[in-house]
């Protein structure tokens, strides 16, 4: 939702840049809570990472590409050629000239560079036995790449991209992961004093050197998960349909929101002629983010979810299935 907001009013805002940063703390506490008692190969990891991410990527990707080879006039600024195409659907960083940043086609793939990176490490860790030693090494490597950025200042888009100290953040992740299996903190009082240390250090930084320090290991969006991660217990107590239906539906807002902000500015050309009042302004902007939202919804129940259902449900043989059947 925060990225839905820096594309749709606060561009000028690192307000989408740090829902992402919040994200990838959670991915590193996902990938690590979800597999830690879990009987899974490297190959089975990939192969479900690759499902859970690539062919929804591909479709937005596919349309973005099929507008701006055939109707580019809807379309703000996407620079396409072969190289940039390739690029795009392989999750290989380079320069986007449009965009003047390192992401793909797709704009929002940017983050799924960083994402596809970690699945790759954190598969390979899975062959180490045991988990505190496999937590030490995944550490150990991210770590070293972030330092080595630090040093080496490598403008290579791929370089540029691995050695970020966005990448840290996947490991804080993988960390809130191990002390919440092991300690399961659980208290109202310290998730509200972590997410509000974490919303205050966000929003106004620290000096000095502990600025740069908080921005490097990514102190603020981490503290935020961790509090949220206190609150679990007192939050499913009061569990809210519309919030989780988002949760769920989050990456599929994720890849289509840019498609429903540009249908909007489009279809609100028609009401251009009545004036740009305060009013018609903050209808808009409200209009635009429920009709974002509510869009990504919709992908995720009618195209997301059915395709994972495809490709991830069991394979029953015939024979099995007869005796299911009896």
């Amino acid at each position: 939702m925060l990225v839905v907001l820096h594309h749709l009013y606060f561009a000028s805002t690192q307000l989408g840049p740090y829902g992402v940063k919040v994200f990838f703390v959670i991915s590193g506490f996902v990938m690590w809570h979800t597999t830690l008692l879990a009987d899974i190969s490297v190959t089975a990891f990939w192969r479900r990472r690759i499902v859970r991410i690539v062919p929804l990527y591909w479709i937005f990707l596919s349309i973005l590409l099929a507008i701006a080879l055939f109707a580019p006039q809807y379309l703000n600024s996407t620079v396409v050629t072969p190289e940039t195409v390739i690029k795009s659907y392989f999750f290989i960083p380079y320069y986007n000239t449009s965009q003047n940043i390192i992401a793909p086609l797709l704009v929002p793939g940017w983050s799924l560079n960083y994402e596809m990176f970690f699945y790759f490490i954190f598969g390979v860790s899975l062959l180490v036995k045991p988990d505190a030693l496999r937590a030490i090494l995944v550490g150990a490597f991210l770590w070293s790449l972030a330092l080595l950025g630090q040093r080496l200042h490598s403008k290579f888009p791929a370089a540029e991209t691995y050695t970020n100290p966005n990448i840290l953040l996947f490991f804080n992740g993988v960390m809130l992961a191990v002390i919440y299996r092991t300690y399961g903190a659980s208290s109202l009082i310290l998730g509200v004093i972590l997410i509000s240390s974490g919303v205050l250090l966000g929003s106004f930084g620290a000096p000095g050197d502990l600025g740069f320090v908080e921005s490097f290991i990514g102190l603020s969006p981490t503290l935020i998960v961790a509090g949220i991660l206190a609150l679990e217990t007192a939050l499913r107590r009061l569990p809210s349909q519309v919030l989780h239906t988002i949760g769920n539906a989050s990456y599929s807002i994720y890849l289509s929101h840019l498609f429903f902000l540009r249908l909007s500015e489009l279809g609100w050309r028609s009401f251009m002629p009545l004036g740009s009042s305060q009013v018609l302004q903050v209808t808009y902007v409200a209009f635009t983010f429920v009709f974002a939202i509510a869009g990504g919804i919709a992908v995720h129940y009618f195209i997301e979810r059915p395709m994972l259902l495809f490709f991830l449900q069991p394979k029953i043989s015939n024979s099995n299935q007869a005796g299911v059947a009896r």
